[in-house]
């Protein structure tokens, strides 16, 4: 009895040690994934602002003209 005890108690010690280093692991991989981010978006966040920008202006023009009656329409035969 005392022998599946031990043998227990092992077990959750091995357990709780492999929880404390998956945490650190995932806290690595977070850091890593945000400091991935942030060069990105230092190197490319001129482009990806003017990406968004040009769409947002394509929606409003489209909104307009569609509120105005000036959109374009197209037909298809068939």
């Amino acid at each position: 009895m005392t022998e599946l005890f031990v043998r227990f108690q092992n077990t959750m010690a091995e357990r709780q040690d492999e929880r404390g280093a998956a945490m650190a692991e995932y806290g690595l991989l977070l850091a890593l994934v945000a400091l991935a981010a942030i060069v990105i978006l230092g190197t490319f966040g001129e482009n990806i602002r003017d990406v968004f920008d040009s769409a947002n202006t394509e929606l409003e023009d489209g909104l307009t003209n569609a509120g105005t009656g000036g959109g374009t329409t197209t037909t298809t035969g068939g």
